[in-house]
């Protein structure tokens, strides 16, 4: 039986800055028109990661949702 939620938003997305601007994460790393950025709900608004940030915060939540996914099936 397929599950009826996603633990994901899904407005989480990938998309191109329209302009340039700094990574809402670390604020040295600089996100330049057309780049790729992770690009994560917030409210009613949305925060904007460059792609190492993103893909950091994607890797650490894969991580995380392994282990509960392990948690669940060791009962």
């Amino acid at each position: 039986m397929p599950a009826s939620r996603s633990l994901l938003s899904g407005k989480l997305t990938v998309d191109s800055a329209k302009r340039g601007h700094n990574c809402q994460h670390v604020r040295s790393h600089r996100i330049e028109e057309g780049d790729r950025r992770l690009k994560v709900p917030k409210g009613r608004s949305f925060e904007h990661f460059c792609v190492a940030c993103g893909l950091n915060i994607i890797q650490r939540d894969i991580t995380k949702l392994r282990e509960l996914l392990a948690d669940l099936e060791d009962e």
